[in-house]
């Protein structure tokens, strides 16, 4: 893959690399999850060439945040949005012929995307967001036999929530603070979790005005068995029937959408919701 790395926030010296069409008016930004830096996803690349590709082309911006990889552990959703919108600002600020924004997420990219609207004024810029892999990170650590000692450790030594957890408890580096931030019933990450109340979720997600795709994967091996329809559920008649909202099923893709087939289909319906005009 081709494309021009730039710094977008020079105190932090956080890079993107954007690829494609670089002189469009249009981009797509693309958030990782914990531990994914540049190209992680599979599909990156092809969905890069699909933008590209357009009558009227998208760029695909991959930044770096102070969270990517594996830094993860003593950074904040906070820290990731304020990443967010210098990259943002940054773009809005020297790009005067830039007109659409797509913001699109995986697994915890989704939880900054849904925290970055909630905190945010609409951007007039942001016409559209893409949730690929939106599943609770706390639903599914609570099936993991070492969240249970992590969680010990918390709490009991939660007043210096910057304090790291023992090596033995957590590798790599990870501090109380994310660690309660990751398993904690309506903590400030726990956007996606099927037991969250219609009051939790209102609180969530009622200022949101931004339209949203949802994208599920019925593979998701980050969602144990016995709740997975409940999820799906959850997912495509609460979280998804906003108004504005639209729900894709992949039946045959896991997390992070390995299978080929399932890729193609889902960057298919992507094209067909930020660029309708375009017969591609």
């Amino acid at each position: 893959m081709y494309g021009n790395l730039f710094v977008y926030d020079p105190e932090w010296k956080l890079v993107a690399f954007e690829s494609g069409s670089l002189s469009s008016s249009r981009c797509l930004i693309f958030l990782g999850g914990l531990t994914d830096g540049l190209l992680s996803l599979p599909y990156v690349e092809k969905l890069s060439s699909k933008l590209e590709s357009l009558s009227k082309p998208f760029s695909l911006i991959q930044p770096l945040l102070r969270s990517s990889s594996l830094q993860y552990g003593w950074h904040t959703i906070d820290n990731d949005i304020e990443d967010l919108k210098t990259l943002i600002n940054y773009l809005t600020n020297n790009r005067n012929h830039l007109k659409s924004i797509i913001l699109m997420g995986h697994s915890t990219g989704c939880q900054d995307i849904i925290h970055y609207l909630r905190h945010e004024k609409k951007h007039e810029k942001i016409h559209r967001v893409i949730l690929q892999g939106p599943v609770s990170d706390r639903q599914y650590l609570s099936t993991l036999s070492s969240t249970k000692d992590q969680l010990d450790y918390c709490f009991k030594n939660n007043k210096d929530i910057k304090q790291w957890l023992p090596r033995s408890l957590h590798e790599p580096p990870l501090t109380i603070e994310r660690c309660l931030s990751l398993n904690e019933i309506n903590s400030i990450e726990d956007f996606f979790s099927s037991d969250l109340t219609d009051e939790q979720l209102k609180y969530i997600y009622e200022n949101i005005q931004t339209p949203i795709t949802w994208i599920w994967s019925k593979q998701d091996e980050y969602v144990s068995d016995n709740i997975k329809q409940n999820v799906e559920n959850f997912i495509k008649n609460k979280l998804a029937s906003k108004q504005n909202s639209t729900f894709i099923s992949l039946e045959n893709a896991d997390h992070a959408v390995s299978n080929l087939q399932e890729q193609n289909y889902m960057i298919e319906h992507i094209i067909q919701v930020i660029s309708p005009s375009d017969k591609q």
